[in-house]
């Protein structure tokens, strides 16, 4: 019950410390959904330089972003049981050293948005905006779980973007794979639940707001039902966007592991069902990746 994926006891390694404290394996939730956007919206293989920057765009936005969100829990997080472990709440990592990651992980995120394409860092500051505000909004709402799946939701849309270039509003609004993107949502607002579960109680007695505070009991059928949504959008994806085979085995098989994933949750085993999730976002990418390497049939 008291899984942490940000907490550690080991005070020795400094490295090992950060990356817990970063949880940069949680990169590979929007990574692979980037690819996807990126891939479909060309129907084919994006630039190797393009793919390199939407890498190193998510990378340094989340150091800020996970920095940002253990910056502002940390009060919270050092009475919870669950959390008590995280670096900001032992010192290992200090507040200094947080504003520092925050500042380093912002300035990567602008810079590498600036070098991918006009457009992609015109609207980068939306993108800071969303991820750098969601710590603050779950002290009102319990729609703060829709704002950080939207995160994984956007991580589609900026793929997309990035890869398309430089055209009008019409063009690049039309190529995003828009079903992708609820999808995403949903199925993110579906394995977020798994972190706020198992903190219910306490999240009820510090008057913190997540959908699982909202529903109590029922928050594990709340987060079922998103996830099936996301796959039947995923498979409507499919179909819409015309694709290979491949894609479908792949949503079939990113639907099973949600399953798996869902059914662990049941058990209360919290943390390997959220752990999962980040299997269920590579594999439907991959779908779309060798999609892309056979040749996408032309709309």
């Amino acid at each position: 019950m008291y899984w942490d994926p940000g907490g550690t006891k080991d005070i020795r390694n400094k490295l090992y410390i950060t990356l817990r404290f970063l949880r940069m394996e949680q990169t590979f939730f929007s990574l692979p959904m980037a690819y996807l956007g990126a891939f479909l919206a060309v129907r084919g293989i994006p630039s190797i330089r393009i793919l390199l920057l939407i890498f190193s765009a998510l990378f340094f936005v989340r150091i800020a972003g996970m920095t940002n969100d253990n910056l502002a829990d940390r009060f919270i997080d050092a009475k919870n049981p669950r959390t008590k472990t995280r670096p900001l709440v032992t010192g290992t990592i200090t507040v200094k050293n947080a504003h520092t990651l925050i500042i380093i992980g912002l300035i990567g995120y602008f810079i590498s948005a600036y070098f991918i394409n006009i457009i992609a860092f015109a609207i980068s500051p939306i993108g800071a905006l969303v991820i750098m505000s969601y710590p603050y909004m779950k002290r009102y709402t319990s729609f703060a779980n829709y704002q950080i799946a939207s995160i994984q939701g956007l991580s589609v849309m900026a793929g997309a973007i990035a890869a398309l270039g430089v055209h009008g509003p019409y063009y690049i609004i039309y190529r995003i794979p828009w079903l992708f993107v609820f999808a995403t949502i949903f199925w993110a607002l579906g394995f977020d639940l798994y972190n706020h579960i198992p903190d219910m109680d306490y999240d009820i007695k510090n008057n913190l707001h997540s959908f699982a505070t909202l529903l109590g009991k029922h928050a594990l059928k709340f987060a079922g039902l998103n996830q099936i949504l996301s796959v039947s959008l995923a498979i409507a994806a499919d179909i819409v966007y015309k694709l290979y085979t491949i894609s479908y085995i792949a949503t079939g098989f990113h639907g099973l592991i949600m399953l798996a994933a869902f059914l662990m949750a049941y058990k209360g085993n919290f943390g390997k069902a959220f752990r999962y999730n980040i299997y269920a976002s590579i594999v439907l990418a991959l779908g779309i990746i060798i999609g892309a390497s056979l040749g996408f049939p032309i709309l």
